[in-house]
């Protein structure tokens, strides 16, 4: 009986050890991603400390007690690196085709989860813009990346001050309208979702340059 007490504390004490390293793999992961744009020169910031997140996000990851909150954060940073580190087409494709792979997973783990399926989005939105028109066409980017941004706003509006509209609102008014192929974009559709992403923060300075763009259209 004292040997099973034992080994039931021993089994307790493993678990709350690894769970304690793996929240210091993302506390740490947190810091360095805190100083991502130390030594940035204008808009091309250095690899130094988002590679030091993304590595303790990496580890982070495998763990099941930080793996969603891990995992949004190595979104964020692969976001990050791809537009404001690399420079290079090849480079920042490869990034995001990090996050794709990443996302897809996550997407499939925690289908009820904003912020993942909104960082998803957003690095796939870059993965689009990188790749070009005709792979991410092949692949339906644009009727997926209305559907994740609707998705956004169903499970959490206020996210990141309403990033579900603003998304859809960019998406409505970046996407060609395409008789018989994409006909659901809209430049009415992008002012209201516009309108609702600055309801919640009207300083917010992407929305209000699509605002004021998608009113000139």
């Amino acid at each position: 009986m004292a040997m099973k007490s034992l080994l039931t504390l021993f089994t307790v004490l493993t678990v709350s050890l690894s769970s304690w390293s793996q929240q210091a793999e993302l506390d740490k992961g947190m810091g360095y991603y805190n100083k991502r744009a130390e030594g940035a020169i204008e808009l091309v910031a250095k690899a130094g400390n988002i590679d030091k997140a993304i590595g303790h996000f990496r580890t982070a990851v495998s763990n099941e007690a930080t793996k969603k909150d891990a995992a949004v954060m190595l979104m964020k940073c692969y976001y990050y690196k791809g537009t404001f580190v690399e420079t290079e087409k090849d480079k920042r494709l490869a990034v995001y085709n990090l996050s794709k792979a990443l996302g897809e997973k996550m997407m499939a783990a925690y289908p009820r989860s904003a912020a993942v399926v909104y960082w998803h989005a957003s690095n796939m939105g870059k993965w689009g813009e990188t790749s070009g028109i005709l792979k991410a066409a092949k692949e339906g980017l644009a009727d997926l990346m209305k559907e994740w941004c609707e998705k956004v706003i169903e499970l959490d509006a206020s996210y990141k001050d309403g990033a579900g509209d603003r998304m859809l609102g960019i998406v409505h008014f970046k996407t060609p309208y395409i008789p018989f192929i994409l006909s659901w974009p809209d430049n009415d559709d992008a002012l209201l979702h516009l309108e609702k992403a600055l309801k919640y923060n009207d300083k917010d300075f992407i929305a209000n340059v699509y605002y004021a763009q998608a009113l000139k259209s």
